[in-house]
């Protein structure tokens, strides 16, 4: 698609329609909930306006003749006209979602689809007065004065160009033959140099005739002398007075005459009279000139307020993510370079080295946490659509559901941001289909029969906690542990042996589902697993607590970042491995002597509870020499969800960040391991997916 426009330009429309789309989705759900808030039926209404005007100026049609339908509705909503309800909102919200689609073709630079002309004719429909849908014969309504459609205007700061042009009609007065020429009618909403001049004459007067405008709404009969057109100033310069009285009469105060006070709320749309318009005379100047003088100190001081006012320099720069991700990169290196620079420093007794390694390692440290700062975005840009997903979804669902939002502004990484959205929406959708119940339902057990959600984030240390709440009807421990024998998941025995946080924990599992039925909301047993996996891969974990009757909250806990990641450094023979530390629980030095074997699979006793023992050897180097020691050893305990297992280790280095450098390509895609590094000694270390190695790994003991 090509653009007659700069392409600077349609960059800034872009991101400025698409921030104030991103907006009206939010604004428009919240409008259904508080149908009266005039502020935010002004606030969607130039929403509206601005993106049909950034559209006109690029030409793209389809999607002005979309806006501008839509603000018409808001336009009549505002002024009272007609009400909002759940069918006006419907269509309302399908035209956003066609001049979103639209939007999409522009910045793909494809051929803009119109809208459909059922919309464009559903929208028209409410464009009109409520009253206008029943009413037999259509009237035209006697046009508003200019004033009273300015004062309308008012409230939302815009004015519409025809209103423009009904005050330029007012102004350009057409007087009768014997007092004024007559100044032709313009033949297009353009204003000619002609009539221009002519309107010009008529304020101010050129000293051939009659036509200037009268300081004074009425001129008193005044004498020939001042009557006589020799008197009028004979050249076609205008004074800084006359200018300023100008200015006085158009947009004064109100407190003097002229055209300004004509313009007031209880006139109406009138040609001037005849009478208005005198012959121009040297006392009615003076009188302007004086008026001007003795209102200057005043301009003075109100232009020295306005100086004080002025909006400060821009603040702000716009950077490319991909500039951002580069300078992400440089300081993750520079981090490496720290980390060996330090280890080299503790076995130097040079004092001046370790002061300076010190200092570049608090420098380095502050450089890392700015730059990853500007990575951060508010985790609203993910929260901001629910709104609109419950509302629909309710809707179509017969159900009455509220959500609330919590913690719009807590920032976390962008690439974060944008990966926790699909697995939001899945369990957002769940927690509307699955848990709360149908209002008649609701209202037997005693509870109100609009459903609560809860949709909250919190900063923790340098985790982000997102937490999906519902007051629904809960889930049963005793049906999710019969649906996984049924479904061939587990025997009975080990299904009666699961505690009630691991049977809510099988909704994850792949397949596994308690709808009987599948529809397009839910039923398939594929979208809880896909949230597991997606949290799995951004180091994540998902915790569920469900309560019978009562409810069920849904928790999620994922790192603030993804490109520095801290990690307990642990020994292999004399390889390096890196866990996440956020998976690692604990560590503890036992004696493996005294392991037990269940099901076939060798445990320890940690606080009076069995947890599976692993030996991370035999499976990263099943060729290497294992140890003969069975007296004691290292032992990291980690979490997989709410699962707990045991690594045996060979040895354990201790806590560093390190930075996440992709495999190559050979290497990509290798079971459990999620990237690799570099140590502060200069070794690279394999940074091991803990999830991954379970999956891969833990049926082969």
């Amino acid at each position: 698609m090509s653009f007659d426009a700069d392409e600077e330009i349609l960059q800034d429309f872009l991101v400025e329609a698409g921030e104030i789309l991103e907006l009206l989705s939010e604004q428009l759900v919240e409008l259904e909930n508080r149908p009266g808030d005039t502020d935010l039926l002004n606030a969607i209404f130039r929403g509206f306006h601005t993106v049909k005007g950034g559209a006109g100026f690029l030409q793209l049609d389809a999607l002005v003749d979309c806006c501008h339908i839509a603000e018409n509705v808001f336009d009549i909503l505002r002024k009272g006209e007609r009400q909002v309800d759940a069918e006006l909102m419907d269509v309302v919200l399908q035209a956003l979602d066609t001049i979103n689609s639209m939007f999409a073709q522009v910045r793909e630079g494809e051929v803009l689809t119109p809208a459909e002309p059922q919309l464009l004719a559903g929208l028209s429909a409410l464009a009109q007065p409520a009253a206008a849908d029943i009413a037999a014969p259509i009237e035209e309504p006697a046009p508003a004065s200019v004033e009273q459609r300015v004062a309308e205007q008012a409230d939302a700061g815009d004015i519409t160009d025809d209103e423009f042009e009904l005050l330029l009609d007012a102004l350009h007065v057409k007087p009768e033959e014997d007092t004024a020429p007559e100044v032709p009618a313009a033949a297009s909403d353009d204003i000619t140099d002609d009539e221009f001049e002519a309107l010009l004459d008529q304020l101010h007067g050129t000293g051939k005739g009659p036509g200037a405008v009268a300081l004074e709404p009425s001129v008193p009969d005044a004498p020939a002398s001042q009557t006589d057109s020799s008197s009028a100033p004979a050249t076609d310069v205008i004074t800084d007075d006359e200018f300023e009285a100008l200015l006085d009469q158009l947009h004064g105060p109100g407190k003097g005459p002229g055209i300004a006070a004509d313009l007031t709320p209880a006139a109406s749309l009138e040609r001037v009279e005849p009478a208005k318009i005198a012959v121009s005379s040297p006392e009615p100047v003076a009188k302007s000139a004086a008026v001007a003088a003795s209102k200057t100190p005043v301009r003075a001081e109100k232009k020295a307020e306005s100086s004080a006012d002025a909006p400060a320099a821009e603040t702000t720069v716009r950077v490319d993510t991909a500039r951002l991700d580069e300078i992400m990169n440089m300081v993750g290196e520079l981090v490496l370079v720290r980390n060996r620079l330090m280890r080299l420093g503790v076995g130097s007794e040079d004092e001046e080295l370790a002061k300076a390694v010190g200092n570049l390692d608090v420098v380095t440290a502050d450089l890392q946490a700015s730059v990853m700062k500007t990575r951060m975005q508010p985790i609203k840009k993910v929260f901001g659509r629910f709104p609109r997903v419950v509302r629909d979804l309710s809707r179509s669902l017969k159900k009455e559901i509220t959500l609330e939002l919590i913690g719009e502004d807590t920032d976390l990484d962008k690439n974060l941001v944008e990966a926790l959205a699909d697995p939001l929406v899945h369990l957002v959708r769940n927690s509307v289909d699955h848990g709360i119940e149908m209002p008649d339902e609701r209202e037997a057990a005693g509870k109100s029969r609009v459903g609560q959600m809860v949709l909250a984030a919190r900063q923790e240390g340098d985790h982000i906690l997102l937490t999906i709440t519902d007051d629904g009807r809960g889930m049963d421990p005793e049906v999710l542990r019969a649906k996984a024998v049924e479904k061939g998941m587990m025997d009975r025995d080990a299904a009666e042996r699961l505690s009630e946080s691991e049977c809510f924990n099988l909704i994850l599992a792949a397949g596994f589902s308690t709808k009987t039925e599948v529809s397009d909301v839910s039923g398939r047993g594929v979208g809880m697993d896909v949230v597991r996996t997606r949290i799995s891969q951004l180091n994540g974990s998902i915790a569920i607590e469900s309560t019978k009757g009562k409810g069920t909250q849904i928790a999620i806990k994922v790192p603030l970042t993804l490109a520095i990641m801290p990690t307990l450094m642990v020994m292999l023979n004399n390889q390096a491995f890196a866990l996440p530390l956020v998976s690692v629980n604990e560590i503890y030095s036992l004696d493996l002597s005294r392991t037990n074997v269940v099901d076939g699979q060798e445990v320890i006793l940690v606080r009076d509870k069995a947890l599976p023992l692993f030996w991370l050897k035999r499976w990263l180097m099943p060729g290497a020499e294992q140890s003969a020691d069975r007296s004691a050893a290292s032992v990291v305990i980690v979490s997989v969800g709410t699962q707990r297992v045991g690594f045996v280790v060979d040895q354990l280095v201790g806590q560093e960040e390190v930075v996440i450098k992709p495999l190559g390509r050979m290497l990509h895609g290798t079971a459990g391991m999620a990237g690799a590094t570099i140590t502060g000694d200069g070794r690279i270390a394999l940074i091991l997916d803990i999830p991954g190695l379970l999956k891969r790994y833990a049926r082969r003991g």
